[in-house]
Order: structure tokens, then C-alpha cells, then sequence
């Protein structure tokens, strides 16, 4: 496990098992005792440049998540939504892919989203907390008071993750 410059607490990488041989690849994700109750996700996604997030949920709610690219390339991004904290709004930036087999620990007080960077990219999440539909929020991708460098305008982005609403800082 290698421990992130700790001004973003509780985020990580962790360097997965991954053996090849002739039938193709097996990726064993990190065993953890923290994980056995996860949910297991996968993000399909067709196009270059399509952006999901910045997704979390509410206090007493939210979710731990381990997001792992299995195909292809993502920029992936996270947040700090604690207004408690020093690092109010600051984020961060880290490129996933399936040649560095890394996966990215997210905490609890952190904004997830990500944007690929090759077509029909998979990625996915290790979810830790129950999903409650009515707890969900999100941040505004190009909300000016964050100020995340994207490395690119999104072609495919949803309607929900459009209407989030920008900050009032």
C-alpha cells in the first residue's frame, strides 16, 4: 500500500495482485477485512472523454469506495466535502489504467468522479456503506470555485450530473 503526500487523509493506492499467462489476466483485488461487506460495481463506458461524478453521499452516509480500472484509462478525481476540514474543496487527480493496476482507496469525506481517456473503458468500485437514494448529492464538475483541471472538455456527461449546483463559497 503507498500513503498518499497525507494533506488528503484517508486516500491511497494499492498495488494489486496481477498474474498473465496464456489464457489472458487475473486481477486479485487487495483482502481486506474492511471489504467484506462491500458492494461490487462496474462502470462500462463506450466513449473517450465521458465524465461520471462528482458523486458522494451525505453525512451520517457516506461511502468508502475502492475504484479500480480494469480497461482502458481514466482520470480520476477526488474532492474533500468536509467543511470541517483544511482541505475544504481541495482535490486531487489520479490517472487509473490497465497497465498500472493500481486501485484508488477514496474516504469517506471525499467527492468522486472521473472522466476516461480511451474508449470502451471498464472500471470498477468496491463500495463500502449502504446506498440510500435520498442521501446522494454531488458536486458540479466545472464548478469555478473547485476548479478541477479536467484534461478535457466532457463529450458524454449525464443530465443528472449537470444540474448539481454550484457552490456558494
Amino acid at each position: 500500500m503507498k500513503k498518499y503526500n497525507n494533506k488528503f487523509k484517508d486516500i491511497f493506492l494499492i498495488k494489486n495482485k496481477f498474474t498473465k499467462d496464456s489464457r489472458g489476466f487475473f486481477l486479485k483485488f487487495n483482502k481486506n477485512s474492511n471489504y467484506k461487506n462491500a458492494q461490487q460495481c462496474f462502470s462500462f463506458n463506450k466513449k473517450k472523454f465521458t465524465l461520471r461524478g462528482l458523486h458522494f453521499q451525505n453525512k451520517p452516509n457516506q461511502e468508502i469506495k475502492v475504484i479500480t480500472c480494469l480497461k482502458g484509462s481514466i482520470f480520476d478525481v477526488v474532492v474533500n466535502v468536509n467543511k470541517k476540514s483544511s482541505n475544504y474543496l481541495k482535490w486531487k487527480s489520479f490517472k487509473l489504467n490497465d497497465k498500472n493496476k493500481y486501485s484508488l482507496y477514496v474516504g469517506k469525506d471525499y467527492a468522486h468522479g472521473f472522466m476516461t481517456l480511451e474508449d470502451n473503458s471498464i472500471i470498477s468500485y468496491q463500495i463500502i456503506g449502504k446506498y440510500i437514494s435520498t442521501q446522494q448529492n454531488g458536486l458540479l464538475w466545472n464548478d469555478q470555485s473547485i476548479k478541477i483541471k479536467w484534461p478535457h472538455n466532457p463529450k458524454i456527461i449525464s443530465s443528472r450530473d449537470r444540474k448539481f449546483k454550484k457552490l456558494n463559497k
